[in-house]
C-alpha cells in the first residue's frame, strides 16, 4: 500500500474542472486553485462574493489573478507569480503573502505539505518533465522503493491527482 503525506486527494476534487483551454495561462489557474483552497479549508483567505464564493466555480478568480500574475499572457518565473499572488492579496485586504522559491524548492513544498498547506510548483522541461514548463499545485507527497519524492498535484490540465516527481520542480510559490 502506498502512503501519501498531506492532504487527501477528496478536497481537490471539487477543482477537478478548472481547467486551462485558453492557452498559456497555467499560472493563474494554478493560484486560482491554491487561493480557492485557502478560502474553502484554511482562515487565511475570505474573498468577495464577486471574485468567488467559497466552495464555487473559479473563472471570475482565474480572470482577476490573471490581471496580477500574466497581464501580458506570457510566461512567469516564481518570482513573478509569488509577487503576483501577493499584489492580488493585499489589492483585496488579505493580511496574506505569498512567498516563492526560485530554484529547487522541493524542501519548502514538502514542509508546507506537512503542514497541510498546499504549493504551487513549477515543472521545467530541461528537468525532465513530459509537460514542458507548467506550473501546478502539489498538495501531497509519497517516497517510492527506490527513495525518490514523488508529488501528487492539481494540473489545471484536468487532472487533480496526478503524480509528478520532485526533480521535475524548479520552483515554488506558497503562502507562509
Amino acid at each position: 500500500m502506498t502512503t501519501w503525506y498531506g492532504i487527501d486527494a477528496s478536497r481537490f476534487y471539487q477543482y477537478r474542472n478548472w481547467t486551462n483551454t485558453k492557452g498559456n495561462l497555467c499560472r493563474s489557474y494554478a493560484a486560482a486553485v491554491l487561493i480557492a483552497y485557502y478560502q474553502d479549508y484554511r482562515t487565511e483567505i475570505t474573498l468577495p462574493a464577486y471574485l468567488r464564493q467559497p466552495f464555487a466555480d473559479g473563472e471570475n478568480l482565474v480572470a482577476y489573478l490573471r490581471l496580477f500574475i500574466q497581464p501580458l499572457g506570457y510566461s512567469t518565473i516564481a518570482c513573478q507569480v509569488s509577487l503576483g499572488i501577493s499584489r492580488f492579496c493585499q489589492y483585496h485586504q488579505q493580511k496574506i503573502w505569498a512567498r516563492s522559491t526560485p530554484i529547487g524548492g522541493i524542501t519548502r513544498a514538502i514542509k508546507r505539505i506537512d503542514q497541510h498547506k498546499p504549493v504551487i510548483v513549477g515543472l521545467n522541461r530541461f528537468l525532465g518533465s513530459t509537460y514542458g514548463n507548467h506550473w501546478v499545485v502539489a498538495y501531497a507527497y509519497r517516497i517510492d522503493e527506490n527513495g525518490t519524492y514523488i508529488f501528487r498535484v492539481h494540473d489545471n490540465w484536468g487532472a487533480y491527482q496526478k503524480e509528478v516527481p520532485a526533480n521535475w520542480i524548479l520552483g515554488t510559490v506558497s503562502f507562509p
